[in-house]
């Protein structure tokens, strides 16, 4: 089972023979999987366990029980937006390269229509449990801010001509939601390719004055 927390956010599972030391990470990491797979209705304690090498109650100790879990994850979510943003800068040519490699990252986990009908079917509760709600507004308001902030950099480095980069990057945002939908509705080739495509349509040649830096496809 899971015990007292070290300084590194790290537990021991129960399993047999030597205990496995399990961080909150992992468990999110597993949770991401189930929900691609299985969708939050059949998203169990049981098996989040299962792919951890631990039993579905050792999960529910730590958590305390599958809504505080969701909580949780969604929580972690919103603080992992910056973390996203972050590496797609430092692997990126520009400000508008990031922009797109971080949100085709993260789309990443959703490879399939299925994977997608799964992430949707999360996003309803969402829109009806009060504290997902919260974290779910929290974290559009975290990935928006990333990009008006990038948008901002490419203005100052000559690749973007806008006078408002809030609006910018709210346009940004609501194509990259539209192309999940629309993708999983009639669209073709990779997801990621259609992202990318959707993204730099949103932003015009007039605005754009280096094209290529955001790799388009």
């Amino acid at each position: 089972m899971f015990v007292a927390e070290n300084k590194q956010g790290e537990y021991a599972g129960s399993m047999v023979g030597r205990p496995r030391t399990i961080s909150n990470a992992d468990v999110f990491a597993a949770m991401s999987d189930v929900l691609v797979e299985a969708g939050p209705g059949d998203l169990t304690l049981t098996r989040i366990g299962k792919r951890l090498g631990v039993s579905g109650p050792a999960v529910g100790q730590r958590f305390g029980s599958k809504h505080e879990l969701l909580v949780a994850y969604a929580t972690n979510a919103v603080e992992s937006v910056d973390v996203v943003f972050a590496a797609a800068v430092d692997d990126s040519a520009g400000p508008c390269d990031a922009i797109i490699a971080a949100l085709v990252a993260m789309a990443g986990p959703v490879g399939t229509r299925e994977a997608l009908a799964n992430s949707l079917a999360l996003l309803q509760l969402d829109l009806t449990d009060p504290e997902l709600g919260v974290q779910a507004a929290l974290h559009g308001r975290a990935v928006r801010r990333n990009i008006s902030d990038l948008i901002r950099d490419a203005v100052d480095g000559g690749e973007l001509v806008t006078d408002d980069p809030e609006e910018l990057a709210d346009t940004v945002y609501t194509t990259y939601n539209g192309a999940l939908v629309t993708w999983a509705i009639d669209g073709t080739g990779a997801l990621a390719d259609w992202i990318t495509t959707r993204i730099n349509k949103s932003i015009t040649p007039a605005q754009r004055q280096c094209l290529d830096a955001a790799g388009a496809t």
